[in-house]
């Protein structure tokens, strides 16, 4: 085994120490400016409710903060948060599933790719509320969400992923021509771990917009328990202050998500 001498250990040592300090950096500056942006939007958002004195309109922060307390503190809270994080989570693994082997087959085999390619086009032309009123007619509820979510997410994961690996058939074309390899190889041995980032990428964004999905079909569904139902409910009860809960609520909940995300995809695709 090679052995490093002093000089190649303090270096090693200070870039790693002037990484992490770069970090830090980074991780302040960001804290600092979300700090100043909640500050912005909540002095415009009293300054709003305190011109207009009407809580159906626009309530003030504090309503809203009272409700959210009150909101935690139902037994109800958990149970309906936990459900729909599990649809938005299915409605992500079923697009995940099927979309990134759709993808492979739209990058290798041309009759795939044109029929593919249009099937995208014409599932990114329907509206979202389409598919949820479709498929009340054939599915229950529950199917309904996490499908309505599937059809949103499908294209997206397609085309990302798709474009990334048409992108390295491209690039590497006239190496895989001097080496032949099999598709098989291609897929699972070569083009897989280049997609890392595109997956970690792909993933990021499917994910927020999964839980958005979820939340406007249990609305329209009345799934319950759920945030959905929730917010209908307190829509139905001219509760503005308790739709601006809920939609806080679920706010913060996707932006831990991808904090969490984060943290996971910098351990599992993070380049070597």
């Amino acid at each position: 085994m090679p052995v490093l001498d002093s000089s190649e250990k303090s270096g090693k040592k200070q870039s790693f120490g002037g990484s992490c300090r770069k970090d830090k950096r980074d991780n302040q500056k960001s804290l600092q400016s979300w700090i100043w942006f909640i500050i912005i939007i909540i002095s415009f958002w009293w300054i709003l409710s305190a011109c207009m004195h009407n809580p159906l309109i626009c309530p003030s922060p504090f309503q809203v903060v009272h409700q959210m307390v009150l909101q935690i503190q139902n037994p109800d809270f958990v149970t309906a948060l936990l459900n729909t994080m599990g649809r938005a989570l299915s409605s992500l693994a079923l697009g995940f599933a099927i979309g990134l082997p759709c993808s492979f087959l739209g990058a290798f085999y041309p009759f795939w790719r044109e029929f593919l390619n249009r099937l995208v086009s014409v599932l990114q032309t329907v509206p979202n509320v389409c598919y949820i009123i479709l498929l009340l007619f054939w599915t229950d509820r529950t199917l309904t969400v996490i499908l309505s979510g599937f059809f949103l997410l499908f294209p997206l994961i397609y085309r990302s992923l798709y474009e990334q690996l048409s992108d390295l058939c491209r690039r590497w074309k006239d190496v895989w021509i001097l080496y032949p390899q099999s598709k098989w190889v291609l897929t699972t041995r070569i083009c897989f771990p280049m997609l890392r980032a595109a997956l970690a990428a792909a993933l990021k964004s499917a994910s927020s917009l999964s839980f958005k999905a979820c939340v406007t079909s249990e609305i329209l569904t009345g799934l319950a328990p759920g945030i959905g139902k929730k917010i209908q409910i307190a829509r139905l009860d001219l509760n503005l202050a308790g739709v601006c809960a809920w939609s806080l609520w679920m706010i913060l909940f996707v932006f831990l998500f991808e904090k969490l995300w984060n943290l996971l995809a910098v351990r599992l695709f993070s380049q070597e």
